[in-house]
């Protein structure tokens, strides 16, 4: 015969499951095309590559940016000769001209430009049939769905990545184990990959 002091403590279970390791769909960003073209050059060529915030995904060829390009500089041009105008003293600047002219600039950044390559346009005075997409994030391709050469539309999706920093854990359990499951409650498991190493993670959604 065995006694033990009687104490009010938590029960326990060990509740064992099986599951799946796989990328936090919060961390998924896609590489899309912001105008029609053709993919003149993709600098990722495999999946898997790590890549880093700005860093350069893919040149596309776009008649359509270079029409929105020289939209604006020909309305900067029209600012110059009015500004020469009224130094002249032939008639004051037209306020209305710098709105225009900022809506332009609007315009192709709605495209996919960023306000350094806009500000870059400008600064050269030309406009440019190619324009180039970087990396919205850091983290690893999984996923490559253009090739080379290809024409893409509006939204057209080039390259998947994601952010591995943080994982999710799908775990199956029956459902005779559910009571001893909440949210919240810190979890320990293993991965086939790393054998004898222990993860910890914490429920997030049941």
């Amino acid at each position: 015969i065995r006694t033990h002091p009687v104490e009010r403590r938590a029960v326990e279970a060990e509740v064992r499951m099986v599951g799946r390791i796989d990328v936090d769909e919060t961390r998924l960003k896609d590489v899309t095309a912001w105008v029609p073209g053709r993919l003149e050059r993709l600098y990722v060529d495999y999946t898997g590559i790590r890549v880093q915030a700005g860093d350069h995904m893919v040149d596309l060829y776009s008649p359509e940016l270079y029409a929105a390009q020289e939209v604006l500089l020909q309305l900067l041009r029209d600012r110059a000769r009015a500004a020469d105008r009224a130094a002249s003293g032939a008639r004051a600047l037209d306020g209305k001209l710098d709105a225009t002219i900022e809506t332009a600039r609007e315009r192709l950044r709605l495209l996919g430009l960023t306000p350094a390559q806009v500000a870059e346009i400008e600064q050269r005075g030309t406009a440019s049939y190619h324009v180039t997409i970087y990396a919205p994030m850091s983290g690893v391709v999984m996923e490559k769905q253009a090739q080379q050469g290809a024409y893409v539309d509006t939204g057209t999706r080039i390259y998947t990545l994601a952010d591995l920093a943080r994982l999710w854990v799908r775990l199956e359990a029956d459902e005779r184990d559910l009571p001893w499951l909440r949210y919240g409650q810190k979890v320990a498991f293993e991965t086939q990959a790393l054998p004898g190493e222990e993860f910890t993670g914490t429920i997030a959604f049941i």
